[in-house]
């Protein structure tokens, strides 16, 4: 299978991200707005089970549980979309020319500091969690980190990559 043109595995890879970034566009729509209503779920319910006044008590349906979770939830979409956008551009550039630019290595390394952030915020959340008494379980893997360390590598190889080819292009 070809790596460039209509047909190829980089364009079947663009449709199937697009489709994906439509998808995270929606949920990160929906934890957004959940991230909204979150603080006035207890009002909203009193109004719909019929009260005749609107009473908070304190005690409230919503805990920091909950706000931990869907604070995830916002987290982990945003550095998805971010990374399905990025690569992208990534599969652009390679059916427009050379992948080997400047830019890919920059995109590559965008994507390793969002992965590193989306991680980085598991911790916060869990340390939220540790404090809040919540029970919230956030997966933190080995091979995330090495995913990590991967996409910073793949950084340094298309920064190398477009050197060369810069190089190679000066060459006459």
């Amino acid at each position: 299978m070809r790596a460039i043109g209509k047909g190829s595995l980089s364009s079947i890879l663009a449709i199937g991200l697009h489709i994906t970034r439509v998808i995270l566009w929606i949920m990160l729509g929906a934890v957004t707005l959940a991230l909204i209503i979150l603080p006035f779920a207890p009002v909203i319910a009193d109004i719909f089970a019929g009260g005749d006044a609107v009473v908070f008590d304190g005690d409230g349906l919503v805990g920091a549980e909950d706000f931990i979770k869907v604070s995830s939830a916002f987290v982990t979409f945003a550095v998805m979309l971010f990374v399905v956008n990025r690569l992208l551009e990534i599969l652009k550039a390679l059916r427009f020319g050379s992948p080997f630019v400047k830019e890919n290595a920059d995109r590559f390394r965008g994507i390793g500091y969002a992965l590193l952030m989306g991680e980085g915020a598991k911790f916060a959340f869990g340390f939220l969690a540790l404090i809040f008494d919540a029970d919230v379980e956030l997966n933190m893997t080995f091979l995330s980190w090495l995913a990590i360390v991967t996409v910073f590598v793949l950084a340094e190889v298309f920064r190398e990559g477009a050197r060369m080819k810069e190089e190679q292009d000066l060459t006459v």
